[in-house]
């Protein structure tokens, strides 16, 4: 991989998004785009193709077969785990970048602000450093006024995943070859790092955010 340039890829379903993006990131010496894509599809043919440092890509893209949301974030860190991701969104919920700061996902973009912001969280996520646009800075400011915002291990993801999806700890315990104790208490646990204390608050904390279990990677 070229070692004297940010190998960047770009994902967005929103031609002049993305083409915004493209712009922004090609006129930075040190950065070079490898390629877009429109959909999940696209993507992981273009990363498999062509490996890069960093992705940013859009939280809703509709029209992939890999998914896309929280679907695709989990699929893209299983096949490509060295992968720094950059996520633009323009959905401003809390909830939502809660759950993806506890995802691990902590370098994002909010599509209301200038597009300038995309290269400096590129150049940020390629030497590991948190980057947060100005309106997401604000929410997470006001998240961390309240219960610390700590990330959820795979394994406790996996379980929360499978059990909003209508998995039993059974059914889950069977599925993932652990005892009932052992994912009961990855359960719990997730679920105090979320702030959420009801099953009745996880299944709407999970319709509201798009949780779906994650997908087998190949």
């Amino acid at each position: 991989m070229d070692s004297k340039h940010i190998r960047v890829a770009i994902a967005d379903d929103h031609p002049v998004i993305r083409l915004g993006m493209e712009a922004a990131l090609d006129d930075i010496p040190t950065i070079r785009r490898v390629g877009s894509a429109r959909n999940s599809s696209e993507l992981v043919a273009l990363l498999d193709e062509h490996p890069c440092h960093v992705l940013v890509t859009d939280y809703a893209m509709p029209g992939g077969s890999h998914g896309d949301g929280l679907n695709l974030l989990s699929f893209l860190a299983g096949r490509y785990p060295e992968l720094a991701i950059v996520v633009i969104t323009a959905i401003d919920k809390p909830v939502l970048i809660r759950t993806l700061l506890a995802r691990g996902i902590d370098h994002l973009l909010s599509k209301a602000d200038d597009i300038s912001h995309v290269a400096a969280a590129v150049q940020a996520a390629h030497v590991g450093r948190r980057y947060f646009s100005p309106s997401i800075a604000t929410i997470v400011q006001s998240l961390s006024g309240g219960a610390p915002i700590t990330k959820l291990s795979a394994r406790e993801t996996e379980v929360i995943s499978l059990y909003v999806a209508g998995n039993s700890i059974t059914d889950i315990a069977r599925r993932l070859d652990r005892s009932k104790q052992t994912v009961s208490t990855q359960k719990v646990n997730a679920m105090a790092k979320l702030g959420i204390s009801s099953d009745a608050d996880l299944f709407k904390f999970a319709a509201e955010v798009g949780l779906v279990p994650p997908p087998e990677i190949s």
